[in-house]
């Protein structure tokens, strides 16, 4: 039964995913479009790629969080809120560090991607939370 729970929260998150992608992609471009010049980019982006890596996230996130889940503080939202914290710290937050240290890349944007991604992952562990309790 664990196993359903998982997949149909797994594929709900990953459309979500897709969906939050897009949402970033489009609000951030007034931010990127003044660096689109830069060979940092593909062109055209692999749109292909990004969803089958935006459903495999999901069903990472929701494996992740059934594994932990009573190990994660509080109950509903803030249980989703806790856990998305805690993922974005280690997705996001230091990969960004990374970034920093790695590439030449203009730091507004990874600030942009840093802030984006960040409140994208947390939105989606709560929505996340939400989801996998009705499953339940």
């Amino acid at each position: 039964m664990k196993i359903r729970k998982i997949i149909k929260s797994s594929i709900v998150i990953g459309i979500l995913f897709i969906i939050f992608d897009m949402v970033t992609a489009i609000s951030t471009s007034p931010i990127f479009s003044y660096y689109s010049d830069l060979p940092i980019w593909k062109n055209p982006p692999n749109i292909v790629a990004g969803i089958v890596f935006d459903l495999i996230n999901g069903f990472i996130l929701v494996t992740i969080y059934s594994i932990i889940y009573n190990g994660i503080p509080g109950l509903g939202l803030k249980k989703g809120l806790n856990y998305g914290i805690m993922i974005a710290f280690f997705r996001v937050v230091m990969s960004s560090f990374s970034a920093i240290v790695m590439y030449n890349i203009p730091l507004t944007i990874i600030v942009a991607d840093l802030i984006a991604n960040y409140f994208e992952i947390v939105i989606l562990c709560i929505l996340l939370s939400l989801i996998y309790e009705k499953f339940r």
